[in-house]
């Protein structure tokens, strides 16, 4: 490397290795001290999660590197008590933890000495007994996951999320049916900021209440909340996963009327257009800007009661019939963002009329093996569009789809970014809530 380069301001340094992979850092930090000092700088990692594994072959300059980073974030696999021990005397400002297989009432405790702690996913684990009093100290979460606990004990694990008042954001995935309505309704009452929810709702169970998620006067009362709206909860985000109707009543949505983004994973395929909740849900949502649908319904089975106020709509697994397609343009002119991944019964037929349909799309995530050439360039036509990404070149982009990747960009001036390789997973995001 020229040795003018080193003479480069920090900043301008700093910026390059911002766009670059993890795996491209740890080369160049390899060149010389000076790019480890810079690499090693906390901006670069700032909200970036760190996957501690076999923690006890990790030396001191391990930890000492973490400490310059100011690693906010880690992921802890296996790990007992002495290897936590060395967790909280190197980050004691850990943010964010998440604990994979972890059966230790002792290590557990130990979350008390992070006071920092605001984020807390606990999955894939024997539940420990003692998890439910260690929950309870843990009042400053504002973030909680509980993913995949085996025989966890219900009534003292809700009982304890209950205390921990400031959650914003909780992910209940425990357990293989939905929670009785007055334990779900004694449980939110006492969490008054919580904004996002996401439930796992578990195999056939029949019909919870019409009202399971209109909270009652006396709720209210017992809670202090009489000022607020009593028709419902404060809820801008709900993920229900694991979905099949009737479990939910037609009606069962209409008190979240603040509500700004649905999550429905249906735990399977369902042909019967006459059993489709959805339909009447999304009729009463008023605020509704995001929705995600996996499997499930066809897409015309629920398409005409899609609202208009929709910026961002993700259609997994989802059969799509012609015609469905500039039925669901009708209904979305606002449409930012679209990903569509598709069952479809007659290939993706109507692609070629997605400029026309949603002419505001920024960002972009289809399959391109049933697209034809003109299809394909011919999103150029989207004017807004400034991120497309291929959802099907799992090897590697093809010769012929880097031709085609080529002409669009030629046709856009270049304004679009083309993304062709997987999306890395979030290795802190709960595993029920992946795609």
């Amino acid at each position: 490397m020229s040795v003018l380069a080193f003479h480069l301001p920090e900043e301008v340094w700093l910026q390059v290795f911002l766009l670059l992979p993890d795996e491209e850092k740890m080369s160049i930090r390899a060149c010389c001290k000076y790019f480890r000092r810079l690499i090693d700088r906390p901006s670069l990692w700032r909200n970036r999660a760190v996957v501690l594994k076999k923690i006890r072959s990790y030396n001191s300059q391990f930890w000492a590197t973490l400490r310059r980073r100011k690693i906010s974030t880690v992921v802890v696999h296996k790990a007992g008590i002495r290897e936590w021990e060395s967790i909280v005397m190197s980050l004691p400002w850990l943010t964010a933890v998440t604990i994979e297989q972890c059966s230790d009432e002792e290590v557990l405790k130990t979350l008390q000495r992070f006071n920092s702690l605001k984020k807390l996913v606990i999955r894939s684990s024997q539940c420990p007994s003692g998890l439910a009093s260690a929950l309870t100290p843990l009042r400053q979460l504002t973030h909680l996951c509980l993913c995949e606990l085996q025989r966890a004990p219900r009534t003292e694990l809700i009982s304890a999320v209950s205390q921990l008042a400031d959650l914003n954001s909780l992910f209940y995935h425990e357990g293989d049916k939905p929670i009785s309505k007055r334990t779900f309704q004694g449980m939110l009452a006492r969490l008054p900021n919580l904004k996002q929810l996401s439930l796992k709702m578990g195999p056939g169970y029949g019909t919870l209440p019409e009202d399971y998620f209109s909270l009652s006067k006396t709720n209210y009362s017992k809670t202090g909340r009489e000022g607020l709206n009593q028709n419902g909860l404060g809820l801008t985000r709900l993920e229900l996963l694991n979905y099949m109707d009737p479990m939910l009543s037609p009606r069962a949505l209409e008190p979240l009327m603040s509500l700004q983004s649905l999550t429905v994973g249906y735990r399977d395929r369902v042909m019967e257009p006459g059993r489709c909740n959805l339909r009447a849900w999304l009729s009463k949502l008023p605020c509704l800007t995001e929705l995600t649908i996996s499997r499930g319904y066809p897409l015309g089975v629920y398409v005409h009661s899609v609202p208009w106020t929709l910026q961002s709509l993700s259609l997994l697994q989802v059969f799509m019939h012609p015609g469905d397609l500039n039925a669901l343009g009708n209904q979305t002119p606002n449409l930012q963002h679209l990903h569509l991944d598709l069952c479809s019964y007659d290939g993706q037929s109507g692609l070629q009329e997605l400029p026309n349909l949603f002419p505001k799309l920024e960002t972009l995530k289809l399959r391109h093996c049933y697209m034809t050439e003109l299809e394909f360039v011919g999103l150029a036509q989207l004017e807004h569009l400034r991120q497309l990404v291929i959802l099907d070149a799992y090897q590697g982009p093809s010769p012929a789809l880097l031709k085609l990747i080529q002409k669009l960009q030629v046709k856009t001036n270049y304004r679009v970014q083309v993304i062709h390789t997987p999306k890395a997973r979030d290795p802190t995001a709960c595993l029920c809530s992946q795609y």
